[in-house]
């Protein structure tokens, strides 16, 4: 009987999906450094006012309140109905805009810093995983070995606070639909009596628990179209995260070459994704900056200045001078600034044509 010979998966290969479509499992070491401390802060101001919004009042409704009963909208204070459906066309391309304007001036900032996914990964998702499974060595490790009692115990530790998590989730956004107390008062009471809300709320469990606990990086790989715009979006003066190749090859042990990366693949074992920083700009970066806090800590070790890997663009990579004012950005800023006041008039016109429409004795 002849053999089949299957295709090889080069491990070497950088970055969570390989050359054949593989999925590489990514394991990311925590890592310590003044952007790092900042993105944790971002992520808990972010959380806290996604996780206050349906508490705090503003007049007789929740600052944030779609209210699927009645066919409103709350958004502090104003109060829109199932006809203002066309003020849609001007909030969405005004994040459009906003999101194209911020990606040509600051890069990928969104991603790494604001995105759901990266904030809920990384402030909740990922925690779980290193509280439980520990370093990133003793994950790797203990993923490698036989199982056992202690290692399945773990495994169910950790998915059963994913669970968790995720089904806290769901309820922090059903509160936006149905209000805070109404959830609580679903919550006291038989699923039956709201079928609805409680199916809801399993299927919102369960895609959260899925993204979060196995398809992870993959969303922002495979799925979101934003990664494939900045292409088109970014240019040479766009800030993004990149290594200093002049400065830094070539690369290998102290003492043996003079460049100053030490080969140490500290930037690599902590990207989120898997990526090699030094192989340039890359699809599968999301700006994070756990590379920049990895590299400047090594350097700190070395005694070497930091900046091997940092925030630049591709011109200050380079060595040449970084131009904030082009004219894309000042196009987009222009376009943006349009749209705004566009949409202040439009949203003046209709609260004002409202407060001084005339009822017919009898009308509701």
């Amino acid at each position: 009987m002849s053999q089949i010979h299957l295709p090889v998966v080069d491990d070497s290969v950088r970055g969570s999906i390989l050359a054949d479509g593989q999925r590489k499992k990514i394991v990311p070491a925590d890592v310590g450094g003044r952007f790092t401390r900042a993105r944790r802060l971002v992520v808990i101001l972010l959380l806290a006012f996604a996780g206050v919004l349906p508490w705090i009042h503003v007049g007789h409704a929740p600052a944030v309140f779609i209210d699927v009963e009645h066919r409103k909208f709350f958004l502090f204070g104003a109060t829109l109905n199932a006809q203002d459906t066309w003020l849609l066309f001007f909030a969405l391309s005004g994040a459009g805009f906003s999101l194209v304007f911020l990606t040509a001036l600051a890069g990928r900032v969104w991603c790494g810093w604001a995105c759901p996914q990266t904030v809920l990964l990384e402030g909740i998702y990922r925690r779980i995983e290193r509280l439980v499974e520990g370093s990133r060595a003793a994950h790797l490790r203990r993923d490698a070995s036989p199982w056992s009692a202690r290692r399945a115990l773990r495994k169910i530790a950790k998915h059963g606070a994913y669970a968790v998590a995720s089904l806290a989730l769901a309820h922090g956004v059903l509160a936006y639909f149905v209000s805070v107390p109404m959830v609580f008062r679903m919550v006291r009471q038989a699923p039956a009596e709201h079928a609805e809300a409680f199916a809801w709320v399993l299927a919102l469990s369960a895609l959260l628990y899925a993204n979060f606990a196995f398809f992870r990086e993959q969303l922002c790989l495979v799925l979101c179209p934003y990664g494939r715009l900045q292409s088109v979006l970014l240019d040479d003066d766009s800030l993004v995260v990149g290594y200093d190749g002049a400065r830094g090859e070539p690369r290998g042990k102290k003492g043996t070459v003079e460049g100053d990366c030490v080969d140490c693949a500290r930037c690599v074992v902590v990207c989120p994704t898997g990526i090699d920083i030094r192989d340039g700009l890359q699809l599968d970066c999301i700006a994070c900056t756990a590379c920049i806090d990895a590299c400047d800590d090594v350097m700190d070790r070395l005694g070497r200045p930091r900046g091997l890997v940092r925030y630049d663009s591709p011109h200050g990579l380079a060595g040449e001078k970084r131009r904030i004012l082009r004219p894309r950005v000042v196009l987009y800023a222009v376009l943006l600034g349009a749209g705004a006041i566009i949409a202040s008039l439009a949203f003046r016109a209709r609260t004002d044509f409202e407060a001084n429409v005339v009822r017919l004795p009898g009308a509701p």
